[in-house]
């Protein structure tokens, strides 16, 4: 007869009234988007857009929904929005969240990731909604949110490339001045360079704090640094950063102990004020060393149409740009897609690292259900322990943050531990301590057509 933890028990019944209670909210929801859609269609009836009187009627409402509901006039606004456009564009979406099947914050994303489908074009928003309603019902707001952007460009990739092409020229550098003699410098730039920017902060930061290490003329240097040419695995930053928790009883040289973030920010301020630029004309891209992952169709890559590509986890990016950082790319992976835009298999033309590169391509992002943790960020982890005899196959190997990561190690209680069993096709079920099961898949690519 098994035993039944109460502890375990009454977790289990306190997860499953939290979701009953988020269906019956996200019912709640779906009626006041529906009344607040009505009021503005009633006014459109009443006074349409452009004639006399249209805006002070419209800036009446707004003020009417925020004195009424006790929010801003910025969030009125959006409520009002959100609701029209789930009456009149997004009825599938609409529908799901009056189901419970999706919150209200997914129904945001959806409404505002359609930015670049036409408003006019009905069709193509349903093809949107086809597209991310059923990604939705499975995954959290903030992972949809990326899906969400590639769907709209894969149905309206001519209007999402000129967008992108367009923004470019709104690039800038703004300084604001907070308290306690500090400022936000703010640098508005293509997403793939500023992910790439941060990468390099985060991994020179990491090494310094880790190892002692500074990068100088592109060489690390220290006590602990590592060989030249020679990337650090997994492992190794295990135990370099198992040595360093040790260093005060091994009378070791004092730590660096500076936030992550903290060191990230004098570095960008050191390379800002200390180093010279030979950028004239150019953006730099040829210069970057750090890693991102993006996708873009061979056809796209070849010129011979302008599809969008996509920033791996994050959106459609300026296909001019990717077109640039794969000409400066050491690497390419060509990857092979089934009709649900699946990674079934990659090729690649380095053969070291083949495994990892493999499961970075598929997965993008840490494999625990909601985490958004860029794959490169990750361990790779074995799901049945190598120590109990868990193969070193793709079929036993997933990309896991260290949070997560943790979540599995043996030496975790019972209690607390949970388990990754990994099915067919890469999927990733979690079984939480009490025994429910969670499913992870890995992301989708949307196909550009």
């Amino acid at each position: 007869m098994a035993i039944i933890d109460p502890y375990l028990v009454r977790s289990e019944e306190i997860v499953d009234r939290c979701r009953e209670i988020d269906r019956r909210i996200a019912a709640l929801e779906a009626e006041k988007s529906a009344l607040l859609g009505a009021r503005v269609q009633q006014l459109l009836d009443e006074v349409p857009p452009g004639a006399d009187g249209f805006e002070s009627a419209e800036r009446s409402m707004f003020a009417e929904i925020s004195a009424g509901l006790h929010i801003s006039r910025a969030a009125a606004a959006r409520a009002l929005s959100t609701g029209w456009s789930l009456n009149d564009r997004f009825p599938a979406t609409r529908a799901a969240l009056a189901a419970g099947e999706i919150s209200l914050r997914h129904a945001v994303v959806i409404v505002a990731g359609a930015s670049a489908i036409d408003i006019a074009d009905h069709e193509a928003a349903a093809r949107y909604e086809e597209l991310v309603v059923p990604y939705a019902a499975a995954e959290t707001a903030p992972r949809t949110e990326a899906f969400a952007k590639s769907a709209a460009a894969a149905v309206a990739p001519e209007s999402t490339t000129e967008r992108h092409r367009r923004a470019r020229v709104d690039r800038q550098v703004r300084v604001t001045d907070v308290d306690d003699g500090m400022a936000w410098l703010e640098i508005l730039m293509p997403s793939p360079l500023a992910h790439a920017a941060h990468g390099r902060l985060t991994a020179i930061a990491r090494r310094i704090r880790t190892t002692g290490a500074a990068e100088v003329g592109g060489a690390f240097h220290g006590p602990h640094a590592p060989q030249a040419g020679r990337e650090l695995t997994d492992d190794d930053w295990r135990r370099l950063e198992l040595f360093a928790s040790m260093a005060d009883d091994l009378q070791e040289p004092a730590r660096d102990t500076r936030s992550l973030d903290e060191i990230r920010a004098d570095i960008a301020t050191d390379l800002l004020l200390a180093s010279d630029t030979d950028l004239i004309n150019e953006s730099g891209i040829e210069s970057i060393r750090a890693t991102v992952q993006v996708t873009i169709a061979a056809s796209t890559l070849t010129g011979a149409d302008d599809r969008p590509a996509e920033l791996d986890g994050r959106g459609p990016i300026d296909v001019d740009l990717a077109r640039r950082l794969a000409a400066t790319a050491d690497v390419w992976d060509r990857l092979f897609l089934d009709a649900r835009g699946m990674l079934t298999r990659a090729d690649t033309y380095a053969p070291t690292e083949r495994m990892r590169r493999f499961l970075r391509a598929r997965d993008q992002r840490c494999r625990f259900p909601g985490c958004r943790m860029p794959a490169r960020s990750c361990d790779i982890d074995h799901n049945h322990d190598h120590a109990k005899g868990g193969r070193t196959d793709l079929g036993n190997l997933c990309c896991l943050c260290r949070g997560h990561h943790a979540l599995k190690h043996p030496d975790v209680d019972d209690r607390w531990r949970w388990h990754a069993i990994q099915q067919p096709g890469g999927v990733i079920e979690w079984i939480s301590p009490d025994g429910r099961a969670y499913v992870d898949e890995p992301a989708p690519r949307v196909q550009f057509v």
